[in-house]
């Protein structure tokens, strides 16, 4: 009996054992596959991402469908006065006047684009001035790759290809169907008419009995640009029975065509189809566009059909492809991984794609072309470096976009849309997303050569003046207007405007043209464009002071005898931050952290009067403190705009990492939330977003040099899928809300005790790992040198 119950006790033991096994198991199992946590699948990452994110409150973000980069930019257009100027033509409130196959992202300035529009209405009577609406019954919606509106007697939906849209019209109520094709249409700028767009003149005819062909030429917006003119080809799935065109204020009934030569006339077609001939009440059109003729833009769509649901997925498994696929994601709170996801999306908007769509260039058809740069002195800073990291083939393409437009175009951009470079906030900084390709080996098909050749040229050739009333003391189109002054004092004076920014940006741009100089100039141009990247320290008073703090020592504006011009001058104040100001869009104590490059020195230029020689950090902490309301004064930074984006990582330099982890957590925290609200300002062409995506990886780049400043991940861990095979990865152990802080670091497996690490030993042909422990207090572990300078030089 006994011998039986020994027996039946082990039994029952093992079965036990063998239970918790599976259910240990199954637990494993489920946590290794959480939706929460899952980041594997692209399919189920579309989910995460908001298309809405940043349209409202000045985020000026496209929530239409495109591609990667792509050309056809598909979107509604909105008109609602109390948004005020639609920059992306989307308004969450508001009448929908157009579907447009073209419109940028993230802008400030001026709208830009609108054309080439359609919009489908029932039993609405055609007025001469074509002025047609939709009310929205219901809010947008969107997810990759496919729209939705909802209109009281039509259903809409669109997709894009690269250079092409596709329309889904179900007329469910009325009983007319009809399509308006407005050739005129173009956003406008109510609240800046001195920047807004104008219809300059076009045409539209009819195609077969279901087509149509045009071109409108439109001048304007915020470059100022001249008369460029798009081309556009449009087909339905059924034959029309009755067309009518507008022009000059008159209708035509019957009529296939229209043209117009009256500036800000409207002029287009009216299509009408049988509704008996709809299957399900459904029309489909597609629509191709192109800078150079309509047989290219009909082109543009003959490898399409009018399959919408194949289209959609086409444009899905593009992005698919070209950017989620390569990352993957494990973290449990579901709100942070749809913010990483949705910023990442953002940053593959702009620029758009135009190679062979340049009808101003010879034989241009295999000539990397890329457009729709607004503006680099927006994205130099981390969009451009992260596009070299998750995407280095894009980031060759810009760059021999950008020695391309130099070739033909005599300069390359600082800002350009419809083929034309458009306006310089402050310096070439062509230069620095050309340096910063160039140190972290992006070579892809890059002609250095002409690259080079481009920063020579903006380095000591001044632009043809271009007469800008905001302006008028030199050209504002491309170049270095003010590099007269540049060249003669080694500073800008006040005979420019933009003194003092323009004098820190040149200096940047220098220190670009000196990294590429080594190989393709000589060591004296290297040591020539090194030492004039010093010359910020130039207009560096170590004198000047401010009624609110007790140090000393900033920026200020140099008359040309060498004297500082006080008048109308306030560290704390840029007196309008615009065109015509000292500083643009900054202040001088902004500006006064822009030497990334050399931050040796300014450390050293902001202790000048520190009698503590053997601590050098506390003066660089207290005015780091203060740029962000941290000991009660006026917040000084606006964490909205770009000159400041590197400043809550600058404690790194004083190996005080721990302080910027926590201003980086304040700043996302604070100010970048989820929603339409969710930017604290323009994303200016992705470049909040990269902001943001850096934030969330724990590391910053130093434009223009292989330098990344840690700080702590958002992610629990992050795998990026590098372009040659190998993989980036990050782990951070133990975080949470409270735990936040590095207590030890290893990076590719061995002990790390420094606070940034250089591109290629996380990047490079291996790719690389950073792994961090992280607890809730501060420790010393940051024990090694402090970040590099490589352009230190003290004039």
């Amino acid at each position: 009996m006994n011998f039986i119950l020994t027996i039946i006790f082990l039994i029952s033991n093992y079965l036990l054992v063998v239970e918790s096994v599976a259910i240990k198991n199954l637990y494993s199992y489920l946590s290794l596959h959480k939706k929460d946590n899952a980041g594997d699948s692209s399919n189920d990452v579309f989910k995460n991402v908001d298309l809405f994110y940043g349209t409202d409150k000045n985020g000026h973000m496209f929530p239409g469908i495109t591609q990667p980069f792509g050309m056809a930019k598909v979107g509604v257009d909105v008109n609602d006065p109390g948004f005020g100027d639609s920059y992306s033509g989307y308004a969450p409130n508001g009448v929908i006047t157009g579907i447009s196959m073209m419109h940028e992202s993230g802008t400030g300035g001026a709208p830009q684009y609108g054309v080439v529009c359609q919009l489908p209405y029932t039993d609405e009577t055609l007025a001469g001035d074509q002025e047609l609406s939709l009310n929205r019954t219901k809010k947008d919606s969107a997810t990759i790759g496919q729209y939705f509106v909802n209109t009281p007697n039509i259903d809409i939906e669109f997709t894009s290809g690269e250079r092409s849209g596709l329309f889904k019209y179900n007329f469910h109520s009325g009983d007319k169907a009809n399509v308006l094709v407005n050739a005129s249409h173009h956003l406008s700028a109510p609240k800046r008419p001195q920047w807004t767009q104008h219809f300059v003149k076009g045409s539209i005819k009819t195609k077969n009995n279901n087509g149509y062909i045009g071109k409108t030429t439109i001048k304007g917006g915020w470059g100022d640009q001249s008369d460029w003119t798009i081309y556009f080809c449009g087909e339905f799935n059924a034959d029309f029975n009755q067309v009518t065109s507008f022009a000059n204020g008159e209708i035509s009934y019957n009529s296939n065509q229209a043209n117009s030569s009256k500036v800000d006339d409207s002029m287009g077609l009216s299509f009408q189809f049988n509704k008996q001939d709809l299957k399900n009440n459904e029309l489909i059109s597609r629509v191709g566009i192109s800078f150079i003729s309509t047989d290219k833009a009909c082109a543009n769509i003959e490898d399409e059909n009018f399959d919408f649901d194949s289209m959609v997925q086409q444009n899905q498994q593009q992005w698919k492809n070209e950017v989620f696929q390569k990352f993957e994601i494990q973290h449990d709170n579901q709100t942070v991984v749809d913010q990483f996801y949705t910023n990442l999306y953002g940053i593959h908007l702009l620029p758009s794609n135009r190679t062979g769509e340049n009808p101003n260039w010879d034989n241009q058809d295999n000539i990397v072309y890329y457009d729709d740069f607004f503006t680099i002195w927006d994205t130099f800073r981390t969009l451009n470096p992260l596009i070299n990291i998750i995407n280095p083939t894009r980031g060759a393409e810009i760059v021999q976009s950008l020695a391309n437009t130099y070739k033909n175009d005599g300069y390359a951009p600082d800002a350009r849309s419809a083929n034309q470079n458009g306006r310089v906030q402050g310096g070439t900084n062509s230069d620095i997303v050309i340096a910063d390709a160039y140190v972290k080996n992006v070579a892809n098909n890059v002609d250095w050569k002409l690259a080079y050749a481009s920063m020579v040229k903006n380095a000591e050739v001044a632009p043809p003046y271009w007469y800008d009333s905001y302006s008028p003391t030199d050209s504002s189109k491309q170049g270095r207007g003010a590099l007269p002054d540049w060249l003669k004092y080694g500073y800008i004076t006040r005979n420019y405007t933009r003194s003092v920014s323009r004098t820190v940006e040149y200096a940047y741009d220098d220190y670009a043209v000196s990294v590429l100089a080594k190989e393709f100039g000589s060591s004296d141009d290297h040591d020539k464009y090194l030492k004039r990247s010093a010359n910020w320290q130039n207009i560096w008073n170590f004198e000047a002071s401010t009624n609110h703090y007790h140090y000393t020592g900033f920026l200020q504006p140099k008359n040309a005898d060498g004297s500082f011009n006080y008048t109308s001058y306030d560290p704390l104040n840029c007196y309008g931050c615009y065109w015509g100001n000292d500083e643009y869009e900054a202040k001088p104590i902004e500006y006064g952290w822009s030497m990334l490059y050399d931050m040796e020195t300014l450390i050293e230029f902001i202790n000048h009067n520190n009698n503590d020689k053997d601590n050098d950090a506390s003066l660089v902490i207290q005015r780091l403190d203060d740029m962000y309301l941290l000991h009660g004064h006026e917040k000084i930074v606006d964490v909205g705009n770009e000159p400041s984006f590197a400043t809550p990582y600058l404690y790194n330099f004083i190996n005080q990492q721990y302080r910027s982890v926590e201003l980086v957590r304040y700043i996302m925290n604070t100010y970048f939330k989820t929603g339409e609200s969710g930017l604290p300002g323009n994303s200016d062409a992705g470049s909040m977003q990269s902001w943001v995506i850096f934030a969330m990886m724990g590391i910053y780049p130093i434009p223009a040099t292989t330098t990344y400043l840690i700080t702590s991940p958002f992610v629990s861990s992050l795998t990026i899928n590098l372009e040659n095979g190998a993989q980036f990865k990050v782990k951070a152990n133990n975080l949470s809300e409270k735990n936040i802080y590095v207590q030890s670091l290893k990076i590719n497996g061995k002990k790390w005790n420094k606070n940034w690490v250089d591109h290629n030993t996380l990047f490079g042909k291996n790719g690389g790992a950073i792994e961090f422990e992280l607890g809730e207090n501060p420790v010393v572990w940051e024990t090694g040198e402090r970040p590099p300078s490589p352009g230190h030089y003290k004039l």
